[in-house]
């Protein structure tokens, strides 16, 4: 019988000649597919290539636990980790802990092309030529969080589209060369000593309300002030709290639930960039372009355009 590790993920599995690749193909959307590399023992490269929109509930493998390194090249993908949720975008290098197991994934477009690379730290082969390479990474980031953080680094976003890059050639020497040199360099960057602290046990309902109450208001132009009048509760609390449930502070969090939705508008909509501008409530167009390029590093009339149908 046929083993299928990511069935409650909504992914069939398909081994290949090479045990360490095996490849997935969804279950409701077959034109969603995915590879796995293992590159080296304890590290594995998980391509993502999604072609409709991907949702998963409750879903657990026998997966390898360690770190996590997420990028988004293309769309943008929830996820929860424990009781956190996680957003992993473009831009951005998600870093934080491999846990085989989410109450809930998302993406929020009919595209994505993002990779996730695991390293199972209790398997590496300490004695061989490339651990050196990874032993910084693990020493950098031995105290992060299950939640993890976000690294904003223009030259890492650089190594992660060139690994992007490889994935899509299906070269398994220039995904080694790749991942290997992005664990190294995100070693040599570390991380905010502040940053492991931003994970706590448990759900926080009123985050999660707070959360909710964004979405719902997307066009409306919510503040700080706003919100903490809204829920009772402190300004620096919700920021505290908030960060710690969603990775960002509130502020930044809303920016980002808009530009999302901005990317859904410019695909599927012909709302000009100033209807959207304005729908979202954005001050003026400029900020809404330059927010939109620092969020996907494409102007929305590029992002446009490079989305049109076939």
């Amino acid at each position: 019988m046929k083993e299928n590790r990511l069935k409650s993920w909504g992914f069939e599995e398909f081994p290949t000649e090479d045990p360490r690749i095996i490849n997935y193909i969804g279950l409701e959307s077959p034109e969603n597919k995915m590879t796995s590399y293992e590159i080296f023992p304890g590290v594995f490269v998980l391509y993502i290539s999604l072609k409709k929109k991907y949702n998963a509930h409750n879903s657990s493998t026998e997966g390898n636990r360690g770190y996590r390194i997420g990028y988004c090249y293309e769309g943008n993908h929830f996820t929860y980790i424990n009781n956190s949720k996680v957003l992993i975008t473009t831009n951005e290098i998600f870093v934080g802990r491999s846990i085989p197991n989410s109450k809930f994934s998302s993406t929020t477009s009919h595209r994505t092309t993002a990779f996730n690379i695991v390293i199972a730290d209790k398997i590496l082969d300490k004695n061989s030529p490339y651990f050196p390479y990874i032993g910084e990474f693990i020493y950098k980031f031995k105290n992060v969080k299950d939640m993890g953080c976000a690294i904003k680094n223009e030259d890492l976003v650089k190594l992660a589209n060139e690994l992007i890059q490889a994935l899509k050639e299906r070269d398994m020497l220039f995904i080694k060369l790749k991942s290997l040199e992005l664990i190294y360099r995100i070693g040599k960057v570390g991380i905010n000593p502040s940053k492991t602290n931003y994970f706590t046990p448990g759900g926080d309902k009123l985050m999660e309300e707070v959360e909710k109450y964004m979405k719902e208001n997307l066009d409306k132009n919510l503040n700080l002030d706003h919100l903490a009048k809204k829920f009772k509760i402190s300004k620096s609390t919700l920021n505290t709290k908030f960060t710690r449930s969603f990775q960002y502070t509130p502020m930044k969090y809303i920016q980002r639930l808009k530009l999302i939705y901005s990317e859904d508008l410019l695909i599927n909509t012909d709302k000009s960039i100033l209807e959207i501008s304005n729908d979202l409530n954005f001050q003026n167009p400029s900020n809404f372009n330059r927010a939109f390029k620092d969020f996907t590093g494409l102007s929305p009339s590029q992002y446009r355009k490079q989305n049109e149908p076939e």
